[in-house]
């Protein structure tokens, strides 16, 4: 199978090919989300920092953000002690392509949100058994596609979609629904793509100000609930791009 990311008026697609036949041309689960939201918020909040501010700032998100993915996804299937695989971690993250080609304040930061986990392994690292996927690309017949962070199986034997966020502080339960619907989407097309159900879905959030991530969990009746609500929006979606 043959996936290539493409860009259509600026939003994220994916074109998937097999045995050269054209399975389609998918929205990406971040483009719908963000086509169909309510950005009263993120105005206000950029007319509140200024455009420049608002721009370093996401700049700063999105770049480290995409250090602490990479340094998680390296980390996760290393063996040894915590000790061991934090050594083996800095050895392979100097020469690793998706962290240098970043800025030394963006590495800094990337690093700084990864040691959170880090100095709180029980929680986190320490409750997986084996990664079964990372950054893998998924898609669905409905009509939508993108990448999910990562799927462990724990040490009780549940298997659990992830996904990773960075923030600049600690997030409210009524801030993240779209965090809910976006890995709700990822369990989804997890489920039609490898016909695993997993017991479960977590998001992972490090953030500025606290010591220790938060973790937001999700049952598969919650999933279900969630999932239901993103299609509605992939229906507004289609709605007004006329997919």
């Amino acid at each position: 199978m043959q996936i290539e990311r493409i860009e259509i008026d600026g939003r994220r697609h994916y074109k998937v090919v097999d045995n050269l036949k054209l399975v389609g041309v998918f929205p990406s689960v971040t483009s719908i989300l963000s086509e169909t939201s309510d950005k009263s918020s993120l105005n206000e909040w950029i007319l509140r920092v200024g455009e420049k501010e608002a721009e370093r700032i996401s700049t700063l998100s999105m770049n480290r953000g995409t250090v602490m993915h990479r340094l998680i996804e390296l980390y996760k299937p290393l063996i040894g002690s915590s000790e061991q695989k934090l050594i083996e971690l800095k050895k392979t993250a100097t020469t690793d392509k998706e962290i240098s080609c970043f800025e030394k304040k963006f590495i800094d930061e990337g690093w700084d949100m990864f040691m959170k986990f880090y100095f709180n392994s029980q929680l986190f690292f320490d409750r997986i058994d084996h990664v079964m996927e990372a950054e893998t690309f998924l898609w669905s017949k409905i009509g939508y596609a993108g990448t999910v962070d990562n799927v462990s199986q724990t040490k009780d034997g549940k298997i659990l979609v992830i996904d990773y966020k960075n923030s600049r502080k600690a997030k409210k339960e009524q801030w993240v629904e779209d965090y809910y619907l976006q890995i709700s989407a990822y369990y989804v097309a997890y489920w039609q793509r490898k016909r695993i159900k997993a017991h479960g879905a977590e998001i992972w959030i490090a953030n500025e100000e606290d010591s220790r991530p938060q973790i937001f969990e999700l049952t598969q009746n919650e999933i279900q609930y969630y999932f239901n609500k993103f299609q509605k929006r992939l229906s507004e979606y289609k709605l007004k791009f006329k997919n």
